[in-house]
């Protein structure tokens, strides 16, 4: 009885539709927002504003290959078995594994960009930041991406493929409330640099969300591999 409440929880969490309506909605919100915010960075001269939009826009692609991924993890019939009888569930989770994997490898490139960036603009004449349209934008952006962060905690702790796309989100609301930060230090202290400077914390919070997700899905995947030999 204990071993049956165990395996109906487990399902309960990996249930292939609840995940994929959960990633359908995260990836409407993120993708309705990305083009507006891009377009405030661009109004505003915010490379933090222009690097968060550009990790929405990853978030997109990340969003969408977790959701793929539930499509091509399907439930394995066995024994003929279908409708309202006994559905056996397919133990093989690659797909997703390989999605979470894909997942941080994308946020550790992320990093890499938004770094890049940041310095080439440390050594450039510093434009003149519109901090009210920047700050309202950033604000927006976390609304949105706490929506999405309590939509995808769900089940994130047991799935690898949520939980890639959770830390996505995360890291997505980390980056928005340092675009608040840098838009109140330009805007009080007049301090220019500070968009740049906020620019590479966003990029250091990314790498420390990717890189245990990169390990762990790779680990997963060489423990999945020796186990079909």
């Amino acid at each position: 009885m204990h071993q049956h409440s165990d395996n109906c929880h487990h399902d309960q969490l990996l249930d292939p539709t609840a995940k994929r309506k959960q990633l359908a909605i995260a990836l409407i919100l993120i993708g309705g927002f990305a083009a507006i915010e891009w377009g405030a960075g661009q109004l505003s001269h915010s490379l933090a504003l222009v690097a968060e939009a550009g990790h929405m826009v990853s978030d997109c692609f990340a969003l969408g290959l977790a959701l793929a991924a539930t499509f091509i993890t399907q439930p394995a019939l066995r024994d003929g078995w279908i409708g309202q009888h006994r559905l056996e569930v397919n133990p093989d989770r690659r797909a997703e594994t390989w999605a979470a994997l894909i997942n941080g490898v994308g946020l550790v490139l992320l990093a890499g960009w938004i770094s890049w960036e940041a310095w080439e603009s440390l050594h450039q004449p510093a434009l003149e930041i519109a901090t009210l349209p920047m700050l309202l934008t950033a604000i927006v952006g976390v609304v949105i991406n706490g929506i999405n962060v309590k939509l995808l905690h769900q089940g994130s702790s047991d799935d690898l493929n949520l939980k890639g796309a959770y830390l996505h989100m995360i890291a997505d609301m980390a980056s928005a409330i340092g675009v608040i930060i840098a838009a109140v230090l330009v805007a009080v202290f007049h301090w220019m640099a500070a968009d740049c400077v906020i620019s590479f914390g966003i990029a250091g919070l990314i790498l420390v969300s990717a890189l245990p997700l990169v390990q762990q899905s790779w680990q997963q995947l060489q423990a999945s591999g020796r186990a079909t030999d």
